[in-house]
């Protein structure tokens, strides 16, 4: 297999099953009219947020551009599911991160996932607790970091960091600094808690373990891709019309967040509060939301830097041409 996989553990043993399980020949079902879109609970997933949000309401974004279909949203957790849910073909697009969207490029050989457009970038930061007396990267050094999931742009970015730094980490919790991937929820109660040294997450965790654990921030990245929405490539294939009326959408979307903030920081509060079933603060999403870049382009240069900073820090082998991973619709049959 051209993309080996290093970080690969249970995540990538299950992702080669299901490739090896899917029927070589199968077709996609032109018939039937639904189109099923994942994203998370985060802040930097802004433009799903409010495009639920609308579709909760009967006036969807995406429905406007794909007449006759229904959108299905779908929520994971973090990268490596929304990867899963792709290659077991429950998932036909999703806006995920960079990482684990390359690792799942390169674990298909190139086959399975395809980048449609940017979406947000920034958003991302890591955070020392205020009793851990961590104010450089060699005060790490016999300390933990949580990260939202193994293998998700986080987790890769936090061991890039450390072994930037000298510091070594292993899959198997050793090393120099332990790398424990913890939901962001646990993150925050345990930050609070005084139980958690540091954590590599995104908005809105950020803001709340600033505000009601006293978090401080000590990396940010305000560059660097954070979600792109992504497809699967048997999909896209089979509905190019369809995938060129979501590339339309999500660009028009994106525009529309940026030229009507207040509407959509208060669709971005209400859907999470939905998803989370916790009220939140729309003030939590306004100081979040100073951190993020709503883009619709893929920073190519910026997917390759993923590559090498994965590669360095031993966690990705080989991966086909980035220029593949990027769909044109115009390049459809």
């Amino acid at each position: 297999m051209l993309g080996k996989v290093k970080m690969s553990g249970v995540w990538v043993v299950a992702l080669a099953a299901m490739l090896l399980s899917l029927p070589a020949c199968r077709q996609e079902d032109g018939a039937e009219r639904v189109v099923r879109i994942g994203s998370f609970p985060n802040i930097t997933h802004v433009q799903a947020l409010v495009a639920r949000s609308m579709s909760r309401e009967g006036k969807g974004w995406f429905e406007r551009y794909l007449p006759g279909y229904t959108v299905q949203w779908q929520t994971f957790n973090a990268g490596p599911s929304a990867a899963e849910a792709i290659f077991g073909r429950t998932a036909d697009l999703t806006y995920i991160g960079p990482s684990p969207a390359i690792n799942a490029y390169a674990v298909s050989s190139g086959r399975e996932m395809r980048l449609l457009t940017g979406a947000v970038n920034g958003g991302a930061a890591l955070l020392v607790s205020p009793d851990s007396g961590i104010s450089h990267p060699a005060d790490f050094r016999g300390k933990s970091i949580a990260t939202p999931q193994l293998g998700n742009t986080q987790d890769v970015s936090c061991r890039a960091w450390l072994a930037k730094h000298g510091l070594a980490c292993t899959l198997e919790g050793g090393g120099d600094v332990r790398v424990s991937p913890t939901t962001s929820s646990l993150q925050l109660q345990l930050m609070k808690q005084g139980k958690l040294d540091a954590s590599w997450t995104v908005e809105p965790w950020v803001s709340l373990m600033e505000k009601h654990a006293g978090a401080h921030l000590l990396v940010q990245e305000p560059n660097v891709v954070t979600t792109v929405l992504a497809g699967r490539e048997a999909w896209l294939k089979a509905h190019p019309k369809e995938a060129a009326a979501v590339i339309r959408a999500q660009r028009d979307l994106t525009q529309w967040i940026l030229d009507h903030p207040q509407e959509a920081q208060q669709r971005v509060a209400a859907e999470l509060s939905e998803l989370t079933q916790t009220p939140v603060d729309p003030e939590l999403v306004r100081s979040a939301w100073k951190r993020l870049t709503l883009t619709h382009e893929i920073d190519l240069n910026g997917l390759r830097q993923f590559v090498k900073d994965a590669q360095a820090a031993d966690l990705l082998d080989r991966v086909p041409p980035m220029e593949g991973m990027l769909y044109t619709p115009l390049q459809q049959p």
